[in-house]
């Protein structure tokens, strides 16, 4: 049975946690499988945050992603400082 949607309600921008890389690019490219039209959702990698990487998507619209985007980079840097932080401590001593 095949089920046409008339409608698809999506809260954009948002900020994802995924076990790998890969499964960034396969959860874009199923909801972009869904949507019908001329709208994509587009996608970028941020980085590791505790130990899942983050997916950052939106619609290319006014920049509106850029304060999401900002707010998990430095979240994303303050952990690879503390990282670094503890590392080098652990070489002192």
């Amino acid at each position: 049975m095949k089920v046409k949607p008339k409608e698809v309600l999506l809260n954009l921008p948002m900020a994802l946690m995924f076990d790998s890389s890969d499964e960034i690019a396969q959860f874009a490219s199923n909801i972009n499988t869904i949507l019908h039209g001329k709208t994509k959702v587009k996608y970028e990698e941020l980085g590791l945050l505790g130990k899942q990487e983050v997916g950052l998507f939106y619609l290319q619209r006014n920049d509106e992603f850029s304060e999401l985007r900002a707010q998990f980079r430095s979240l994303i840097e303050a952990q690879e400082l503390v990282e670094y932080q503890k590392l080098k401590t652990m070489t002192e001593i």
